[in-house]
């Protein structure tokens, strides 16, 4: 009787299939950013009484825009677009200062440096970047923690038997290809990843945590 062997391209539908259920989660992460209303206050804290200069100065010698990038804030990596609710006049070359300098990314986003001026805006940031970092994290331990399981058996039935979620990481070709051949009785295989916490992990997903 033939089985499902765990093939290379089937172990890697499964850890695609496995980061994909895992994804929502750090793409939710991502969206609890930082306020839009952070847009203004930046441009304001940047310029200054230098807006009024800027509004006053003949159209070419400056741009407009209604967002901007930032690189960094303070020891923070940001990488982050902040809009404005309306246009704004912008330096064609932006003027380096005491508490904003050229990024240098090819982007051309800004370095808001480490100054106190900025703390309340880097802790904002901080805490958006330690959440996507943990939310990225739970999903490289998913996969993983599956990636294990694959490789402690040789064919699809053992592992389902020891770790029934999987079924919900296979592709609907290798269920019903599972579904014709039947399943075969293995030995007992010692395991070595926490069954618990992957299905943890699984169903946290499904409800959006």
């Amino acid at each position: 009787m033939s089985t499902v062997k765990f093939s290379k391209g089937l172990i890697d539908s499964i850890k695609a299939s496995a980061k994909n259920k895992m994804q929502p989660a750090v793409e939710r992460a991502k969206e609890q950013r930082p306020a839009h209303s952070w847009g203004q206050i930046i441009y304001d804290r940047i310029f200054g009484e230098q807006i009024p200069i800027l509004q006053k100065l003949p159209s070419g010698w400056t741009q407009t825009t209604n967002s901007f990038l930032i690189d960094t804030v303070g020891d923070q990596r940001c990488d982050l677009m902040f809009e404005l609710s309306k246009d704004v006049h912008w330096p064609y070359k932006f003027p380096d200062s005491a508490i904003a300098k050229n990024g240098g990314s090819y982007r051309g986003g800004l370095r808001l440096v480490n100054a106190p001026i900025w703390e309340d805006l880097q802790l904002e940031v901080k805490t958006y970047n330690e959440r996507v970092a943990y939310a990225v994290a739970r999903q490289t331990e998913f996969v993983g923690s599956v990636a294990k399981l694959l490789a402690t058996y040789s064919t699809l039935a053992p592992a389902l038997k020891a770790w029934p979620p999987l079924w919900e990481l296979v592709s609907e070709d290798v269920k019903s290809q599972h579904r014709l051949i039947g399943t075969r009785v293995k030995k007992e295989i010692e395991i070595t990843v926490d069954l618990d916490k992957m299905t943890a992990l699984s169903t946290a997903a499904k409800f959006g945590i």
